[in-house]
Order: structure tokens, then sequence, then C-alpha cells
């Protein structure tokens, strides 16, 4: 197997076609136009509204700002194009896929939304006949079909199984993640559009969230360094969360609720995701340290070599969970700096060592600490793959067991 040291594998003719080139670059530039132009509609646009800004951006006032960004940004990437060597790898190519996912995003949204009930059969006491709740169901299958589809490529390294559960995986992020867009439309059908809100506001639609950032970062590294054999980790994690999903379900948890008053914010935008991309991070780097000692095992045992030839080699592993941790320890610094700042508007202080505030600290030294012995004393092998584990576990606790179980100021989570 390749290590992942080396250049990323050439990536297949039609990825190439439709994220590298001219075409590919002016996207870019389109996309990135419309969000500045959107942007600027939220800063300098007349009757802006946090809780309203989504339908203004759908109104004539939108399609003008943003069309014209969009212009601006066409513009910009034709005079780059003139210079430029857009047929080999640039960081257009690189961001445009993403900028392209979250565009069917959208139009999937805008799909299902053809498909609500009529107003008059909305309630908000009974919410079982909104599109999302068939669509995160889709999600479900998804990716509990994956997870089992990876796990038996184990078995079969040969067959077609392994393209079935990437196929099923990235179905159930592009499933969950229109329902959780679908969600934050629906949140405004009641009660006049009182309770709309992003759809990060309860462990239900979080761990929704954390299904599919686990997914696109693992999704992403099997793309670009072919480490199928680590899916049956991964969504194996993801599996365990989408069990959790069902079972909060059935405490009622799927409803729409009206926000709290302490997540009334824009910060809620922001830090909630970012905090996301953390644990989807952390979470493939656990897995990456689980298939560390399966591999390690077998190694010793020295049988099952059918086994080990789709496992990635321990140095890979490795280095996957070093990647993994190299994306989310940042992303978790941040998300943390970033609830500081609406810890002090919202409550009047940066911090209070209020628990959530202790154990999101406690997740940073710990994974903090891990890229301290790895990268300044060469740590790897056994110790880490079981230090990313642990530290997994740690996470899981900040994540979901202060806002059920401990009292504090973060105590919005718990079931009731």
């Amino acid at each position: 197997m390749t290590s992942i040291t080396m250049d990323q594998p050439q990536q297949s003719r039609l990825f190439a076609a439709i994220h590298q080139g001219k075409i590919a670059v002016l996207r870019c530039w389109a996309y990135l136009g419309f969000i500045g132009g959107a942007s600027a509609l939220a800063m300098f646009g007349s009757n802006y509204s946090e809780s309203g800004y989504i339908f203004q951006l759908l109104s004539m006032s939108g399609v003008v700002w943003g069309g014209a960004g969009m212009l601006v940004g066409i513009g910009v990437g034709a005079v780059l194009t003139r210079s430029d060597d857009t047929d080999s790898p640039n960081w257009q190519s690189k961001l445009v896929p993403w900028l392209d996912g979250v565009v069917v995003l959208l139009l999937l949204m805008g799909l299902w939304t053809l498909f609500e009930p009529a107003a008059s059969q909305i309630s908000y006491t009974d919410q079982s006949n909104l599109v999302s709740v068939r669509t995160i169901m889709a999600m479900k299958v998804l990716f509990l079909f994956s997870a089992a589809c990876y796990i038996a490529q184990l078995f079969a390294p040969e067959s077609f199984i392994g393209k079935v559960a990437s196929w099923c995986a990235w179905g159930g992020v592009y499933a969950g993640g229109s329902s959780l867009l679908l969600r934050w439309y629906e949140s405004y059908q009641f009660l006049g559009g009182e309770i709309g809100h992003a759809p990060v506001s309860n462990l239900y639609e979080v761990f929704i969230l954390l299904c599919c950032v686990i997914s696109i970062i693992y999704l992403s590294f099997e793309r670009r360094y072919r480490t199928t054999g680590l899916g049956a980790f991964v969504m194996f994690l993801v599996a365990a969360a989408v069990l959790f999903i069902i079972w909060l379900g059935s405490y009622g948890e799927a409803d729409i609720k009206p926000l709290v008053p302490a997540l009334q914010s824009y910060w809620m935008k922001i830090h909630v995701p970012m905090n996301f991309v953390g644990y989807g991070s952390f979470a493939v780097a656990c897995a990456a340290g689980m298939a560390w000692l399966v591999r390690a095992r077998l190694e010793r045992s020295g049988k099952n070599a059918k086994l080990l030839a789709i496992f990635p080699s321990l140095d890979q592993l490795d280095q996957l969970s070093y990647r993994a941790v190299s994306i989310g320890f940042p992303a978790f610094t941040l998300a943390t700096i970033l609830g500081a700042v609406w810890a002090s508007q919202a409550w009047g202080g940066y911090w209070s060592w209020d628990p959530k505030e202790t154990w999101a600290l406690i997740v940073l030294l710990v994974y903090g600490a891990w890229l301290h012995v790895r990268v300044s004393h060469g740590w790897s092998g056994r110790v880490l793959a079981w230090w990313s584990v642990t530290a997994f576990v740690v996470t899981l606790f900040c994540f979901v067991g202060v806002n059920m179980y401990l009292s504090g100021l973060h105590s919005y989570g718990h079931l009731g």
C-alpha cells in the first residue's frame, strides 16, 4: 500500500475534469463572490435582522447583492486564469469541491421544501409529518448500511462492497447535511417564525452534525490516501452516534424547540460548527488509534494475512491519527476562544470555570500534550494509539456528559 507520506494519489479523470481547469477556477471565484455579496448584504443592506436573514437572502435584495458579488468574483477569476496554470492543482481546485458540496446541500434542501406539508397541516405539537423526519431517517439507514459494508469489506477486500460503503457514507452526509438545513427552514414555520434558529441547538441536532463531520473528514482521507480499511472503525463510531440519535428521538428530542436565552446569538452559528470540526477530527484520530491496535495484534499473531492486506500500515495509521489531531486541535482551540467571547456577551465574563469550560480546557490540554510528544519528542506507535482512544473518551464526556449530567451554564442539553 502506498505510504501516506508520498504525494497525493492521482485523482480520477472525472474528479479532475470537474475540479481542475479554468471552469473550476471561475466557479470557485463565483462562489467566493456570492459569499462576499451575502456578507455585504448583512453589513450594509437595509432592514437586516438576524432571525430573518435567511429569507432576506432569498429575496430580491439577496439576488442583487449576491449576484453582484458573483459577477465580481467571476471577473477576478477570469483575470487570474490568464496568467495561472489552471490545469495543475492549486488552492482553487482544493477549495471548489467543498463549495460544490455546499451548493448541492442547498439544492437538496430546496428540493425537500417542495414536499413539505401545507401550512395548515404543520403543527408545533406534532412535527411527525415534516419532511426532515424522513430525510433524517434516510441518513440513519445510509450510515448504518455504510458501517456494515465497511466491516464486511475487511473480510472481502477485493469485492465491490467497499465502493458501496463509500457511496452510502457520502449519501448519508448529503442526507444529514440537507436535513439540518431543512430543519433550519422548518423552524421558521412554527409560531410565526418566532423560534427560527440554526439547527445546532440540542443534542439531537448536533449529533447529526457530528455524524456528517466525522464522515466528511474520513472520506476526504480515504479519497486522498486510499485507506478504505480504516472505514470500518470510523463508521463504527458513526453508527454508534446514529444509535444515540435514535435513542434521543425516543425521548422526544427530535422536535424543533425554541432556543434557550443563552443560545440566542449569532455566535452559535460560528462556535458550535467549529467545535464539531474538532470533535469529528478527534473521532477519526480515535478510529485510527483503534485500527493501529488491531493491526498490531494481528501482526503479532502472524495470522489473517488477507485481513491485513486491506488495513493501512502501522505507519500510515500513526500519520493519519496525527493529521486528524492536527486538524482538530486548532479548530477546537479557536472554538474555545470564540466560546469565551460569546460567554462574555451572554454572561458578562470570558471564563467562569463552568463544568463545560473546565472540561473543554482538559480536552485542549490532552490533545496539546499529544501533539507535543508527537512533534517535539517523536513519540509514535502503541502509546499514542491508546492516547488517541482515551483522549476521545475524555472528549465524549466534555461533549455529552457535561451537558446531560453536570449542572452549570451549559446544562441545556439534558433530556426532558
